[in-house]
């Protein structure tokens, strides 16, 4: 790719200023405001992680064979990517007003979806999985590349703490205790809402860093396409490919494991990421926030990053549903 700016275009970030008046106390204030923001919106995903799919492979159990009610939730995983794939360049055009309305924006559809899961759930909202799927798609276009932004502008580049991660790691443990001893799953998608919405809150105080993306609709799926790219198309390919495996497939392996067993489902689900996070801490490396190169521009090569790891979902979904098919 090439890594010219076109004359009046804005600088990259890694020179760029941080925000006016980014003073040391300032500067500590922000990250740790955008840093609660991003924690609050990591524990809604988590303490839903190991039960969302399965809740949709269980509406659609209840209608049709097991086998085919895998390949509707396969099908529905691939809805959910192609959003992301389709939007996630339109939606960056048009940010206007700066990265935070763009979070707010995120936040929103991920509220959305989480609570009409729950409605799905309690059984107040039928047939609801299309737009359920629409909505996690939509949040991760509008939420990752403005968050990326906002962290390399704030953050400093540190990596998250070994403790931090601790939290996150036992959610999905808390959520099948709270499904084993409340028989209530709308309940935990509306709690998860809940702690997505709170994310809100700390949004306000996050300065509105203002970065333009420079490609158009077309241009940016040639960019993916483009030969230069093909490296960073299959790193990110493949790192989906892996998050689809730990966060569609295990869940549901972990279903028919465990017959069905909230407690069990919940933590086994923890003990993979416990183990997943000392391997990460071993290595002096946590990846769970992900930057571009240094000097890179990161609104444009975080998009290609996103949309590759969705490609990457999307490729696996579509592996599965033939897999399902060939087994029928």
């Amino acid at each position: 790719m090439d890594r010219t700016r076109r004359p009046n275009s804005d600088p990259p970030l890694s020179t760029r200023k941080r925000p006016a008046g980014a003073g040391p106390a300032r500067i500590v204030h922000n990250r740790a405001v955008l840093s609660t923001h991003r924690f609050l919106i990591r524990l809604s995903l988590a303490a839903a992680a190991a039960f969302l799919w399965v809740a949709v492979f269980e509406y659609f159990a209840a209608f049709a064979p097991v086998a085919r009610a895998l390949v509707s939730t396969a099908l529905l995983y691939a809805l959910c990517q192609t959003t992301t794939i389709l939007l996630t360049p339109f939606a960056l055009r048009r940010l206007r007003g700066g990265m935070r309305r763009a979070l707010v924006y995120g936040t929103l559809f991920l509220f959305a979806a989480l609570g009409f899961l729950g409605a799905l759930t309690a059984g107040v909202f039928p047939h609801g999985l299309i737009a359920i799927a629409l909505l996690l798609g939509a949040y991760r276009a509008l939420y990752r590349v403005p968050y990326a932004v906002e962290y390399a502008a704030l953050s400093g580049g540190g990596a998250p703490r070994f403790f931090a991660e601790l939290p996150l790691a036992l959610a999905p443990l808390a959520s099948g205790w709270f499904l084993t001893t409340s028989a209530d799953p709308a309940g935990l998608f509306f709690i998860a809402a809940l702690i997505s919405a709170l994310a809100l809150i700390p949004v306000a105080g996050i300065p509105n860093v203002h970065e333009s993306f420079s490609w158009g609709y077309h241009e940016t799926f040639a960019h993916l396409a483009a030969p230069e790219n093909r490296r960073t198309l299959a790193a990110s390919a493949g790192k989906g490919i892996e998050r689809a495996v730990l966060f569609f497939v295990w869940p549901l392996v972990l279903f028919f494991l465990f017959a069905g067993s909230p407690l069990l489902i919940g933590a086994a689900f923890s003990a993979t990421l416990f183990v997943i996070l000392l391997f990460r801490a071993s290595h002096r490396r946590v990846v769970v926030e992900e930057h571009a190169d240094a000097g890179a521009f990161i609104d444009e090569y975080t998009a290609l990053k996103e949309m590759g790891q969705a490609l990457g979902r999307l490729a696996l979904s579509f592996v599965l549903v033939l897999a399902l098919a060939l087994l029928q």
